[in-house]
């Protein structure tokens, strides 16, 4: 039945390892990772014991923020979205992924787990420092190759992906924001300029405008969340350059939705401006090459839009999601630093609807 599996890391069993790897697990041992990297689950390395069996995996488990659960997972779908594509999505998708070794989702509960491959030797860059320029290109070339490989598809082999204009996400995402700006602001206030808190007080009635531009052709498959905490790149000659987790936010929409997020989240202020249109130039020409044609006009109004939009992540997962840790402090605190530079770098507010 489609709830037999471990609904929560006490649930786990040996037998349910056994038959996942497929070899015997005499004894494990789990310890709880990623605290703060993680924003909506919870990461377990598992570490086996039997012939045969990996040495150690990594289990994802939802969340224990129940108002999170409530207002965010539960209605947005993110956790059915994420076992979809690890059972559907990830072997027709360029971008390499973690082995998967169970992706189980429970409708009724909302429970879910993931067991996947256990990507520590391979190396993650620390977000709230910010990308290198090497990395930065990798990642792109990454993220180029994925969107090539959608661009313009009927999606049928993936039906389940949705749109971000498709309902409740506009409603949800603007009640999120009303419900969260208060919160932020008390919190995070002192980050925030007269002109910013002004355009956090428009944000909820500008975002199915947001969802709208995100939504319009070129049609691709999106990651959703494609920053630096959720790559790992590749250490050794065997290893893909880079390796990308946590696609619970994947749709299909506008492949600038993809860039300007990585861009303008993912790498430090002075980085960005340094390197940020050599890599949206990167970009542009592996989509030529892949043979899509490509308005880099409209690229880089989505571009730009899209940094206005992303005031919306720092803005909701800090009053929305509970702070139980230093680490996360300081990652919703640079998320906004850096969208707020990056929304005044592009001008990106002048783009909006009046």
């Amino acid at each position: 039945m489609a709830n037999e599996f471990p609904h929560t890391p006490e649930d786990v069993t040996a037998e349910w390892l056994s038959d996942k790897v497929g070899s015997p697990v005499t004894a494990f041992e789990m310890e709880q990772i990623g605290i703060g990297v993680g924003l909506l689950g919870r990461l377990y390395r598992v570490s086996l014991t039997g012939e045969g069996a990996p040495a150690t995996v990594v289990a994802k488990f939802p969340t224990l923020d129940e108002g999170a659960r409530m207002n965010i997972t539960s209605p947005m779908g993110f956790y059915s979205n994420e076992v979809n594509f690890y059972r559907e999505g990830a072997p027709l998708t360029p971008m390499h992924t973690a082995k998967v070794y169970d992706a189980s989702f429970d409708a009724e509960s909302g429970d879910f787990v993931l067991l996947l491959e256990d990507l520590s030797g391979r190396q993650c860059l620390d977000q709230t420092v910010g990308c290198t320029e090497q990395a930065a290109e990798v990642a792109i070339d990454a993220l180029a190759k994925m969107h090539a490989h959608w661009w313009n598809s009927d999606f049928k082999q993936i039906p389940w992906v949705k749109s971000y204009i498709d309902p409740p996400y506009p409603q949800i995402i603007a009640g999120m924001f009303k419900q969260s700006w208060p919160v932020t602001s008390e919190i995070l206030g002192s980050q925030m300029t007269p002109h910013i808190r002004d355009y956090g007080d428009r944000f909820p009635d500008l975002v199915p405008w947001f969802l709208e531009q995100a939504s319009q052709p070129p049609f691709t498959f999106c990651h959703g969340d494609y920053r630096l905490d959720n790559l790992f790149f590749g250490t050794d000659s065997g290893d893909a350059p880079v390796t990308v987790l946590d696609w619970q936010l994947s749709f299909k929409g506008n492949p600038g939705y993809d860039l300007g997020y990585f861009i303008s989240q993912s790498l430090a202020t002075d980085v960005r401006r340094k390197i940020g249109t050599s890599l949206v130039d990167r970009y542009v020409a592996a989509i030529a090459a892949a043979g899509h044609d490509l308005d880099r006009d409209q690229l880089d109004r989505t571009y730009a839009q899209t940094v206005a939009y992303c005031f919306v992540y720092p803005i909701v997962a800090t009053g929305q999601i509970e702070q139980t840790n230093e680490r996360m402090r300081e990652l919703c605190s640079g998320m906004l630093d850096r969208a707020i530079a990056a929304i005044e770098d592009v001008d990106a507010l002048s783009l909006l609807p009046s």
